[in-house]
């Protein structure tokens, strides 16, 4: 990686979070390794998120409390590293994107080991896509979460247009040379809008 030079959001997530899967988790996959911003369900309009998760009992809710985990751990962690007073919001996601821009994401993947869960690549990923959930549910509370296994495989779920939002995808999508640029604010104002449904 050079100077400035960011690897491609694929290439990372394959180092840091393909590890975790088991081979059925794999299976289930319909992407190898980021899924597209926007995805339709192939299923009835109207259709609850509570019938979509895989998850039950006890999974479920360590999956719900884990992501509640990771809001709580930005809460923390980025009033910290720089200065967010309200992070889980849009103007804590515009200080996000300000202060992580490709100088900082490369540090942050220099100093993260792949193979502990806990390296601060990974974390931070986990971390912002958390809270772009939360954030998208403030803007579209009838977006509701659908659990998945690993964690951030859960998604936000809009059961009238059908739409699945893999914020956690994006999350690594921004980490990256593919949408280091993007602008989270923007991002998460156009996915609770939804022009392409208005044409």
């Amino acid at each position: 990686m050079s100077d400035g030079e960011l690897p491609h959001c694929d290439e990372l997530f394959m180092k840091f979070f393909d590890r975790w899967y088991d081979d059925g988790d794999r299976k289930r996959k319909i992407h190898k390794a980021t899924c597209p911003d926007v995805a339709s369900c192939m299923v009835k309009r109207g259709t609850p998120a509570s019938s979509l998760t895989p998850l039950l009992g006890d999974t479920l809710l360590k999956v719900s409390d884990q992501v509640d985990r990771m809001i709580e751990g930005a809460r923390h962690d980025w009033s910290q590293d720089f200065g967010a007073k309200d992070p889980v919001s849009l103007k804590g996601l515009a200080a996000f994107d300000k202060h992580y821009d490709a100088r900082q994401i490369q540090g942050v993947i220099a100093r993260s080991d792949p193979q502990d869960f806990s390296n601060d690549y990974l974390v931070l990923c986990c971390e912002l896509g958390a809270v772009m959930g939360a954030v998208l549910r403030q803007l579209r509370p009838d977006f509701e979460w659908v659990w998945e296994w690993p964690y951030w495989e859960s998604y936000l779920y809009d059961s009238d247009a059908r739409d699945q939002f893999k914020v956690f995808h994006w999350a690594i999508k921004k980490m990256s040379g593919y949408g280091v640029d993007d602008g989270l604010e923007a991002k998460l104002r156009f996915a609770a809008e939804q022009p392409w449904k208005k044409g």
